[in-house]
């Protein structure tokens, strides 16, 4: 018996987009009687069957190696079915989907069928079925339900989408550090605590937070200390910077202030809901509804390149007021 080893192709790591951020991986498959062009097909809007494969974890996914191969024996949970059963059937508003098991009986992949337009939809379609399931047994059996991976399958295209997130690059650190500001450990710390977060919406609390703080307190505080000392440290140029991978949505606010990106983007359409679940105006945040996810996950790169920013302005206020000395 022959084995043919499924297809892999390796990407340059630069073309998939900056360390961390989520990106979509689209997959045509070349078929010898397919008479139309690639565009037709990545361009079809026409309603056809969509097939949603999601991978369940125990543990967030790992970013080093995409496999949109995945079946039920490279997932994992801490849900079990009974050992006689070979799959769980929902059905629910938006049609029935299956979760089956992997070899040691746990919940380990979720298939879901639908009719839809385009990847996207179906995507969204898979989310409003699938995630308040497995939000409710996150909380019957009191543990993660991790979504690992998804896999969008478009047999009339031939097509597969997949989600990834960008692989963090191996970095070489001079292990010399000239000056480490204990004033600045609580900032680091809450960094470090946004990139071991797979949650995008915990990640935009965190970046969140480092700047309310250096805007605020931080930094009236830093200025007072200047004038004491009888220092200008001046005035920083912290604007929202320019790179080609921040969302159209937010290519306009390229160039503002920080702070009013703060004050008029972040702070109402995004803090409120995220830090007190219910805002002001009894709008509810549902971190498994697909408009949500979308939102969260749109606005966050933008964000951690604005605390970048304000990190590194106090850095060197800091450097300023102390020389080259460190704390």
């Amino acid at each position: 018996m022959r084995t043919i080893p499924a297809p892999s192709i390796e990407i340059p790591v630069d073309r998939l987009g900056p360390p961390g951020v989520k990106g979509e991986l689209h997959v045509l498959t070349m078929m010898v009687n397919e008479q139309r062009r690639n565009e037709e097909r990545f361009q079809d809007q026409t309603e056809r069957q969509f097939k949603v494969y999601c991978q369940l974890s125990k543990n967030p996914p790992a970013t080093e190696n995409i496999k949109g191969d995945f079946g039920s024996d490279d997932g994992s949970s801490y849900l079990a079915l009974p050992d006689q059963a070979v799959m769980n059937c929902v059905r629910c508003a938006e049609g029935m989907f299956e979760i089956k098991k992997n070899n040691l009986g746990e919940m380990s992949l979720v298939k879901f069928e639908c009719v839809a337009t385009n990847p996207t939809e179906a995507k969204r379609k898979f989310q409003t079925a699938v995630l308040p399931f497995l939000d409710y047994l996150s909380f019957l059996a009191n543990c993660p339900v991790v979504v690992a991976m998804l896999r969008v399958e478009d047999p009339e295209n031939n097509r597969i989408s997949m989600e990834y997130v960008s692989p963090y690059r191996k970095t070489t650190v001079n292990p010399h550090i000239a000056n480490l500001f204990l004033e600045l450990a609580p900032v680091y710390a809450m960094y470090r605590e946004a990139k071991n977060s797979y949650s995008d919406f915990y990640k935009f609390l965190c970046y969140y937070k480092i700047l309310e703080g250096l805007l605020g307190k931080f930094r009236a505080n830093i200025f007072i200390r200047a004038r004491a000392a009888n220092i200008d440290l001046g005035r920083p140029k912290e604007t929202v910077p320019a790179f080609s991978e921040i969302p159209s949505t937010y290519q306009k606010h390229i160039g503002m202030p920080v702070k009013a990106f703060f004050d008029s983007v972040l702070t109402p359409q995004f803090r409120n809901a995220v830090a007190h679940f219910i805002s002001d105006d009894g709008a509810v945040l549902n971190t498994s509804l697909p408009e949500h996810i979308d939102s969260y996950g749109e606005v966050l790169y933008v964000l951690e390149l604005c605390v970048l920013t304000v990190i590194k302005s106090h850095e060197t206020f800091l450097n300023q007021l102390h020389g080259s000395r460190g704390a």
